[in-house]
């Protein structure tokens, strides 16, 4: 989704997880591909691109993250999947290919 110029994406904590929040792509930091989650590092059926996030910078939503174990704002782990993004994955390509660099 693109909102007053910036590209917004969907962010889950694991590939699977059905709460999601949006966060600016210019917010998601360290983008990679990996089989691993954030939080509890439950393993997912293949590689899906991750980074990092602010848990206080989202826009809406809600992430599966409590800041219970610690005064936040936390820098957390994050899945964004193709299907939840469809409309701008080849922004979250091209920023995943420049992180690459």
């Amino acid at each position: 989704m693109i909102m007053n110029n910036e590209i917004v994406v969907t962010v889950r904590r694991q590939w699977n997880d059905w709460k999601e929040a949006r966060y600016r792509l210019r917010d998601v930091e360290g983008l990679h591909w990996s089989q691993v989650s954030g939080g509890v590092n439950a393993p997912a059926p293949r590689e899906f691109v991750h980074g990092y996030v602010w848990c206080d910078r989202m826009i809406d939503g809600e992430l599966s993250h409590s800041c219970r174990h610690g005064e936040g704002p936390h820098h957390i782990k994050v899945c964004l999947v193709k299907k939840a993004n469809k409309s701008v994955w080849p922004h979250v390509l091209e920023a995943l290919s420049q992180a690459a660099k």
